[in-house]
């Protein structure tokens, strides 16, 4: 074998033999003369060599059209944009989380589809952290689409370099999060109610085992002095004292409804039950629950204008009417009128409860509704500050109002106003 061929061979060993051997299988022989040899030699390993130039130059078209069918079809909104932030490229979902065409969207500065100027700046910042230091840049964010309205959305940016390690192009993948942010709301959300119904809960075992002393001292030394008395054979001292008792018994009651109730409200437990029946006769019903807790010489009269039957939650309304009642005899002097005026239109059902007691100071009635809240008028006075609360509360999901004027030392008059419903046929 001559030098320059021995060099050949030495400079592409594999070629050269896979070129060696691709001669003798077309030819069966090698041709003796040297430079024939090189020629069909060197031919045969540039024909070689376009084969795996043209190979590789399939695979490449296989692998750039994976890329943009990846790219195209991704479930996340690509962004191709410059140094400055103006958009080169973006793929379908891009487009469809702007609600912007493909091509309406190149040149165009991506922060102008941010929704504030803090975005916007927040945006550049991130951009400008990400080609500096080469990192994988993440920001939360809002985007406002071409109708106006707006989706949370997470950014992360990449910067893509050329063959050289220079700058190419900043790839910003965004991602709409906008439900994820909506569960992590509703998540706060509860997680603020149970902080607060713990606080409640809380509020109310110091307050409940104040309020249950005072009846529950008093049925004990009703009890005993009952015992004594019926030695004695004294009926009327005797049925004084069992007064008493059930009066006590109606507060612990009382106190442990409304506890229950805020408890219902609180986990969105109260189901509406709408069915027939007679107002004025529940209107007596709630009197007579309240006669117990009456002071001395206190007298409620009713009135009712419109039809008797009405279509409503009774259990609500008669909550309502007991509430409203017993703070009326419980806030009233002695000797004093209770009205309870309840009226039926063609439209609505109005429930209004009118006392003449020490009323509500004109610089706390902002707060009269508002839990655990007492005037400070109310002294010692019992009364846990929840069942206003719970009143307003239960007329707002019967789709109804109340409102109330009071003057102190004159009285409160406490006004509910409900939407008839359709009577149930009878």
């Amino acid at each position: 074998m001559s030098k320059s061929r021995a060099k050949k061979n030495e400079e592409f060993p594999l070629l050269r033999k896979k070129a060696e051997v691709n001669l003798i299988q077309r030819t069966g022989k090698s041709n003796s003369n040297e430079l024939e040899h090189e020629l069909s030699v060197h031919e045969i390993e540039l024909q070689m060599q376009n084969a795996e130039l043209h190979e590789i130059q399939e695979k490449l078209n296989t692998a750039l059209l994976e890329y943009s069918e990846l790219f195209e079809l991704s479930p996340v909104g690509y962004f191709i944009l410059d140094k400055n932030g103006i958009i080169e490229k973006v793929n379908v979902r891009a487009s469809i989380q702007l609600g912007i065409d493909k091509e309406q969207l190149i040149n165009k500065p991506f922060s102008t589809f941010l929704h504030t100027e803090r975005d916007q700046d927040n945006f550049y910042r991130h951009m400008n952290i990400a080609i500096e230091e080469g990192t994988l840049g993440r920001m939360e964010c809002e985007i406002k689409k071409k109708d106006g309205a707006v989706f949370f959305a997470f950014i992360k940016s990449k910067v893509i370099k050329d063959e050289k390690l220079r700058f190419k192009h900043l790839l910003s993948m965004v991602t709409d999060i906008t439900k994820l942010k909506e569960h992590e709301h509703q998540i706060e959300i509860q997680l603020a109610k149970t902080e607060e119904l713990s606080i409640m809960k809380s509020r109310f075992i110091g307050m409940a085992s104040h309020e249950f002393r005072t009846p529950l001292t008093s049925m004990l030394s009703s009890t005993t002095l009952i015992g004594q008395y019926a030695k004695l054979g004294e009926t009327g001292k005797m049925e004084r004292h069992l007064t008493r008792i059930k009066s006590s018994i109606k507060n612990l009651v009382g106190i442990l409804d409304e506890f229950l109730s805020i408890e219902k409200l609180e986990s969105e437990n109260v189901e509406i039950q709408r069915a027939n029946f007679d107002l004025p006769g529940l209107c007596e019903d709630m009197m007579e629950e309240v006669s117990a807790t009456k002071k001395k010489g206190q007298q409620i009269h009713h009135s009712h204008t419109g039809n008797n039957e009405i279509k409503e939650d009774r259990k609500i309304i008669q909550h309502i009417l007991l509430n409203l009642l017993s703070n009326a005899c419980k806030y009233s002097p002695e000797e004093k009128e209770i009205k309870l005026l309840t009226t039926v239109t063609d439209y609505d059902i109005t429930i209004t409860v009118e006392d003449q007691g020490i009323g509500i100071p004109e610089a706390e009635q902002a707060n009269i509704f508002a839990r655990f809240f007492r005037a400070g008028n109310t002294g010692n006075i019992q009364g846990t500050g929840l069942g206003l609360n719970i009143v307003k509360r239960y007329v707002e999901l019967l789709d109804g109002n109340i409102e109330f004027v009071s003057k102190q030392n004159e009285g409160t008059t406490f006004r509910i106003q409900l939407p008839l419903k359709q009577s149930l046929p009878v």
